[in-house]
């Protein structure tokens, strides 16, 4: 079934990119992917690239900002002095079959 799913995700920026790639290549392939898996998916979407998590049912307001909450922690893990309160995740529609 062919549908539309929420995506809330990390903006990666020339910055964030900088500091990523400092980073062991090996650690930030365990935690971001291509696709779904139990940490962080790497998309496009608008010409931007974001790390993120898919929505795939209603959700509340209380879940959207813990998974938000849960998008930083990982990214915490890859890049920890990271300023990430300064950026805002972004909420958008992705195409999503299941």
């Amino acid at each position: 079934m062919e549908g539309n799913t929420l995506f809330l995700g990390f903006p990666v920026d020339r910055l964030f990119e900088e500091e990523l790639n400092k980073i062991n290549p090996d650690l930030v392939k365990y935690y971001i992917k291509k696709e779904s898996n139990d940490y962080l998916i790497d998309t496009q979407h608008q010409e931007m690239r974001f790390f993120g998590k898919n929505l795939d049912k209603i959700a509340t307001v209380d879940e959207v900002n813990q998974l938000g909450e849960n998008i930083y922690s990982i990214l915490k893990k890859i890049v920890p002095d990271f300023p990430y309160m300064e950026v805002s995740l972004y909420l958008f529609p992705t195409p999503h079959v299941s």
